[in-house]
Parts: C-alpha cells; structure tokens; sequence
C-alpha cells in the first residue's frame, strides 16, 4: 500500500514535469482522454458498493455539510478573487474546486489512519450528484465571467462517470472485481500518467506564457486548501474523521476537471487543475506527517453538542 501511495504521487508530479518539458510525450493523447478516464474511473469504482450509501441513515446531515464542504465553499472562496484573473482561467478554476474528490481517497483514508468507509460513503454520494451539483455550481460562480453551456457539462460529467459506475456496478454482480482489483492499482497508475501526460502537454506552452496567472492560480488553491483543512478538523470529533474529512473535502477528481475543461473551455482553463493536482498532493504529504503525530489538532476541534 505504502509502495503504491509512492508511486502514485511520482507518478503525478513526473507526468507533470514530463508534460511541461517535452509536450510531444502527450500530445497524441488528447483524443482519447474522455475514454482512458472512463477506464480509469471503472477501475476505481469497483471499489464503490452502492450498498453502502445504506450508511447515510444516522449521519444524514453530516454528509450534507460535507458535500457543500466539496461543492460549494472551494468554488464559494475562488469567487472572492474573480477579478485577478482572466475569465477563461477563472471558469476553469470554479470547475477545478466544484468537482468531486477522487474515487483514491478512500485508499488515502485507509493508509493515513482515517476512516475509509466514511470516505467511501462520501465520494460515492459525491459523484453520484456530480453530473448536477458540479454544472450548477460552475453556473453560479462563473456564469457571468465564461459562456457556460450547462446541458453540455451535465453530459459530459454523467457520460464519464455513471457509465463507468455502472459497468463497475455489473462486474461486481458477477463476481470478477476482486480479481480485477488486483490489477486496478496499477493499471490506474499507467492510465493516469498517460491522463496527465494528455492535459498537460496542450497546456504547457500556455502555462509558460501565462506563468504569473499560474503562480496566482496556485496561490487562491493554497487558500483554498488551508481553509477546508481547518473547517475538516474543526468538523470532526475524533482525529480519524478530522483526517478523513481533510482528505475527502481537499483531494479533488482533478483528472475529471481536467478534461471536463479542456473540452468544455479550452487549454487555458486547465490551469486550476494543473495547480490542484500538484498542491493536492505536497498537501498528503503534510497530513500524512499531522496524522502521525500522537496528539494535536491545532486548537481546531469543535466543541461537542
């Protein structure tokens, strides 16, 4: 498990370095993008069981904040800087924070000593109101800065994720998915580099053009991410759910973002993504050191009642 949380984050940061210094290694990629994250969201969905939204019964209301925890307040706080930036990188950065998180962190649970069936329950709930909340949130925050086509956000995000879900959903009924999971860690490691490849090879060229609008992109997703983890650990009430609400809320599906936005806006738009999916991973590294550490929450614990 610890070999596969290595290499995923290697994966990642190399893609994107790869990415930035030689585009012609993804460029070949950018037709195919939507079906590669089709396959790699059935590999990770064969961990969901839909039974388990069964769980919802007794903490209904917590997993309603938590959904506008990854909804509402990222997108709500890149509002605030709307006029620093031009309207395509805004659209895409209002898409990068209104996504769901990642199917991953449920493992990301697991290995940082959080609760992985609270976090199954809430990336499930999250994507299954994805192709709704997502479009609805972009129109929100964006509709006046970018021409927001919402039926054509709705599709797309429904086409990449429930048809991945269901065919998850019908291997799992058969009986094959525990075999195929032991191949699913790292087929999705091989599919998401090539994924990443793919998203920032357009971009790169942008990316150096426009570096400053970049930095500051970076810059509002820090701010971003600092205010959901203190609003995570002041919402749980033991540290195990203070870790899994931070990896739940701030570790974004910025692969769907990704090429939701670069179909949807253009390669500009990429750039929210681009910083999520760097920042979010330098930020497991910093709670895998505060989930080891044996006491602390900073003074955010909330008080009980």
């Amino acid at each position: 498990m610890n070999f596969t949380r290595s290499l995923f984050t290697v994966a990642i940061l190399g893609a994107v370095a790869l990415g930035f210094i030689w585009p012609a290694s993804g460029l070949w990629a950018g037709p195919f993008l939507s079906y590669i994250l089709m396959a790699m969201m059935f590999f990770s969905c064969l961990n969901i069981n839909l039974s388990d939204l069964k769980k919802t019964r007794q903490m209904w209301w917590r997993y309603f904040f938590i959904l506008i925890f990854i909804f509402v307040l990222p997108a709500a706080v890149a509002f605030l800087f709307r006029n620093l930036m031009d309207s395509q990188i805004y659209a895409g950065l209002i898409l990068a924070a209104a996504v769901p998180s990642a199917v991953s962190v449920v493992a990301l649970s697991h290995i940082l000593g959080g609760q992985p069936d609270k976090a199954l329950v809430a990336t499930t709930l999250a994507h299954l109101l994805s192709p709704l909340a997502t479009p609805l949130v972009v129109l929100l925050f964006a509709g006046q800065a970018a021409a927001i086509n919402f039926g054509s956000i709705f599709w797309l995000i429904a086409k990449l994720i429930f048809i991945p879900l269901a065919a998850a959903q019908f291997v799992r009924f058969l009986g094959w998915h525990k075999k195929m999971r032991a191949y699913s860690a790292p087929l999705n490691v091989l599919l998401l580099i090539i994924i990443v490849l793919g998203i920032i090879a357009p971009a790169s060229g942008l990316a150096r053009a426009h570096f400053w609008e970049l930095f500051l992109v970076g810059g509002i997703v820090c701010v971003i991410l600092f205010l959901e983890v203190v609003v995570s650990i002041w919402f749980g009430r033991t540290k195990k759910e203070d870790i899994t609400w931070a990896v739940v809320d701030t570790y974004k599906n910025f692969t769907l973002s990704s090429v939701v936005a670069l179909q949807a806006f253009g390669p500009l738009a990429v750039l929210g993504s681009v910083a999520y999916s760097v920042l979010d991973n330098f930020l497991i590294a910093g709670l895998q050191w505060w989930a080891r550490r044996k006491r602390g929450t900073f003074g955010l614990r909330r008080p009980k009642g």
